[in-house]
């Protein structure tokens, strides 16, 4: 299992507003913001960190995705449609993904710095 994701971000002060936006349907919170990393999740799970990266150099790697689950299919739709408000990129709209299970509901963006994050649920 993994424990928590951590992202490069050459938009740093961009990047924390964004996500502060985009995790709260998910139950996420801004927990911490020293200016050199931002940290996100619950009071007792911290799983999302951002740091920033000097302009020019990679943040994200080519095939990498970070998938994030949800309470509810309204959850998922609600932070595809906070990022797409955020100038983030549509990847895929949320829907139903027989390809995977008969209950995975998803959708997909890519971030301010080309992350490409999915949020699912199997929940109905």
């Amino acid at each position: 299992m993994i424990d928590h994701v951590s992202l490069g971000t050459t938009r740093y002060a961009d990047a924390v507003h964004f996500y502060r936006q985009v995790l709260a349907p998910l139950g996420l919170q801004l927990l911490r913001d020293t200016g050199s990393e931002a940290a996100f999740g619950t009071p007792e799970r911290w799983c999302f960190f951002l740091y920033p990266v000097a302009a020019g150099e990679e943040v994200t790697a080519r095939g990498l995705h970070v998938a994030l689950t949800a309470p509810s299919r309204l959850a998922v739709a609600a932070a595809h449609e906070t990022a797409l408000a955020g100038t983030a990129q549509d990847i895929f709209t949320p829907r139903l993904r027989p390809d995977i299970s008969e209950t995975y509901f998803g959708a997909m963006f890519q971030d301010l710095d080309g992350h490409r994050i999915e949020v699912t649920t199997n929940a109905s």
